[in-house]
């Protein structure tokens, strides 16, 4: 069991040196609502950046208005975009966070699941893990859990234990008045759990970048990421430089640099047209 919280621009400016030594072991950091860039948190950038310095693991979650799965779906891309840069940080899953917005209760179950459905999906596609933020109530009643029990689900409940025992049981908010040194506001407080800190997506280990899915380490496999390709090695390690994979020779970029058209990512796999020049995705 760790201690964790979870802010947004609610809570100002966090002395996260103060939180970490506090003992907050996690944070879960809002990224922003709705469905355009302009609804970015205003204290993402800060949070995310306080955080770092201070040592404290991060996931982040994102407020949703959406009521088709279209808006879902955009909601998707946007939060995607905005948490993009900080994509070697996010060692806990990214939250789709629905609540009883009027508009949101007032679609069918059946909408209200296939609206998490469309979110959870669009972050899973784009490498990184995939999680639902609600209330007890809200999991029980206002979507079908069955069909999102496959995704960590964080669950609020202001009471003395967390109704909600399922496997997929990351971490449960329990109270929305708690108070933290570094933190001048009131503040969330969660408890996490072993399955909060499975690690997901790129992850910079043993002086190499890994891809991990589901708590392990990809191996021995192509995988397309943001367009470009990259090569895992036999202990899932990022190849670079001249390989030969399958009796075939590839030149995965040694190291990332600045090119005519766009930025070369270090272990992106270099393909050239008729003139040499490289082909940006």
């Amino acid at each position: 069991m760790s201690k964790g919280i979870d802010v947004s621009r609610h809570q100002g400016a966090v002395d996260w040196k103060k939180v970490k030594a506090a003992g907050i072991e996690f944070a879960v950091i809002r990224a922003g609502y709705g469905m355009y860039a302009n609804q970015a948190d205003t204290e993402f950038a800060a949070n995310m950046q306080g955080a770092k310095s201070a040592g404290v693991p991060v996931g982040v979650y994102w407020y949703s208005y959406a009521v088709t799965e279209a808006e879902a779906k955009r909601e998707a891309e946007i939060c995607l975009k905005i948490i993009e840069p900080y994509r070697g940080q996010i060692a806990l899953p990214v939250f789709f966070d629905q609540e009883y917005e009027p508009g949101i209760k007032a679609q069918t179950k059946e909408t209200r699941t296939k609206l998490c459905l469309a979110f959870l999906e669009a972050v899973r596609q784009a490498g990184y893990r995939p999680g639902l933020y609600c209330s007890y109530d809200w999991y029980q009643n206002w979507v079908d859990s069955s069909r999102l029990s496959a995704y960590p689900v964080w669950i609020a409940q202001y009471a003395s234990r967390c109704s909600y025992a399922g496997q997929n049981l990351v971490a449960w908010q329990y109270t929305g008045k708690g108070t933290v040194n570094g933190v001048t506001s009131l503040v969330d407080l969660d408890e996490g759990y072993a399955g909060l800190f499975l690690k997901t997506g790129w992850v910079w280990e043993n002086s190499g970048w890994y891809w991990y899915e589901n708590g392990a380490p990809v191996k021995n496999r192509w995988l397309k990421d943001g367009g470009w390709w990259y090569r895992l090695g036999p202990e899932g390690k990022m190849l670079t430089g001249l390989q030969n994979v399958g009796g075939k020779a590839y030149l995965l970029n040694p190291q990332g640099q600045s090119a005519a058209g766009g930025y070369l990512p270090t272990g992106a796999c270099i393909i050239t047209d008729s003139s040499g020049a490289v082909l940006f995705p």
